[in-house]
């Protein structure tokens, strides 16, 4: 019996790193999902087959370690079940978390319509530009500024694009609050 669950658990272990290592540096997502999830994504979401893969592995380990303690068996079935559980859980609340810091690359200048950000490269008085930082789909995007009144803007000063011109975003600098 020992001797099974440890097969069993190397085997799914290792199908299941073999599955997640494609995922995550591939790309390749060779699961199933149901339903919607909240992580938007082709290769982050746990799945089902890598699900299953994870329960089986770890609660094969645990079984097959408790038993080896001699416990009971009954004990030690409940206690793997209840692991399993808990890393099923754990692996897809990783997931998530590691899915959340991805920030979507398709993006154009019209997206910087009314954002606010910094300035970055001072924007010089009568049509000089500069850089400045916003903050567009969830990634810190640089762009070249001109200001909206012809007037100096300093680095770092609060601007607010207001227009696109070309290649430009044209800013105007922010009320600060007293």
């Amino acid at each position: 019996m020992i001797t099974i669950l440890t097969w069993i658990s190397i085997i799914a272990g290792g199908i299941l790193i073999l599955m997640m290592l494609l995922s995550i540096i591939g790309g390749m997502d060779l699961d199933l999902d149901v339903g919607s999830t909240e992580v938007e994504t082709d290769a982050g979401g746990l799945g089902l087959i890598k699900g299953f893969l994870t329960f089986v592995s770890v609660s094969s380990w645990i079984i097959k370690v408790l038993l080896v303690f001699d416990k009971h068996p009954g004990m030690a079935i409940g206690i793997g079940i209840l692991s399993g559980s808990l890393a099923v859980l754990l692996l897809s609340y990783l997931f998530k978390l590691l899915m959340s810091n991805e920030s979507n690359v398709n993006w154009k200048m019209d997206d910087a319509l009314f954002q606010t950000g910094e300035v970055y490269l001072r924007i010089p008085a009568e049509n000089g530009n500069g850089i400045v930082n916003i903050n567009i789909k969830g990634a810190k995007r640089e762009l070249k500024a001109k200001s909206m009144n012809n007037q100096k803007i300093k680095t770092g000063a609060s601007v607010q694009v207001v227009d696109i011109d070309g290649e430009y975003v044209l800013v105007k600098e922010q009320e600060k609050l007293n």
